[in-house]
């Protein structure tokens, strides 16, 4: 009978074990009512989370998902327009996916302005920067008013081939190529359904 016991407790914590790394449990997270921070409801999620963010204008920067599976969007009000923005305030990049994200890692309704692109040492790159294999899905979003070096509103470096899909990709400079986006390195991003107009660069003002 002991053994018995013994081996269904195991057989217990083992499924346990499933359940817990199982994503049936995804969950949403708010900001900011549950977290002040878009970094910091992404810092607490998990694979299949959805981070919420409501209207608003928010002054964040680097935004990392850090490689997580995660969707973080914003909010649409009754005729489908987008009443959440981010705005870097010319502090860096304002996302950046540079851990291998694949296309579950999925920014979507979102306003993204504001950056100044991440410093690479000699040169600064993307309102949205991608890069070390990172495949992204960037839908229905607004990139506007950013700028860099290169790629103003997003660039893709080391093999990154986000999906961008439905999105506004309008009035970003890049000091030297890829005014709207910028592709480098092995890079090949799906872009489907986009308006790309009214960006600025020395070379390549839409797509370089």
């Amino acid at each position: 009978g002991e053994t018995m016991n013994r081996i269904a407790a195991v057989v217990a914590g083992l499924s346990l074990a499933f359940v817990g790394t199982s994503t049936t449990f995804a969950a949403t997270i708010n900001v900011p009512s549950d977290y002040a921070t878009i970094q910091g409801a992404i810092d607490a999620s998990s694979n299949g989370d959805v981070i919420n963010i409501a209207a608003g204008t928010y002054n964040e920067y680097n935004l990392n998902p850090n490689g997580k599976a995660i969707t973080i969007q914003g909010t649409l009000d009754g005729d489908s327009s987008l009443e959440t923005t981010i705005d870097a305030q010319q502090g860096g990049s304002v996302f950046v996916f540079d851990s291998g994200e694949g296309s579950e890692s999925v920014i979507k309704d979102l306003v993204i302005t504001g950056g100044t692109g991440t410093d690479l040492g000699s040169y600064t790159v993307g309102g949205i920067d991608c890069g070390n294999n990172s495949d992204p899905t960037i839908s229905n979003c607004t990139i506007s008013g950013n700028t860099a070096d290169f790629g103003g509103g997003i660039y893709c470096r080391d093999n990154s081939n986000p999906t961008i899909s439905g999105c506004t990709i309008s009035d970003n400079t890049a000091g030297t190529r890829g005014g709207g986006i910028y592709c480098w390195d092995n890079s090949s991003p799906i872009i489907s359904g986009c308006t790309i107009s009214n960006n600025t660069a020395y070379g390549g003002g839409g797509i370089f």
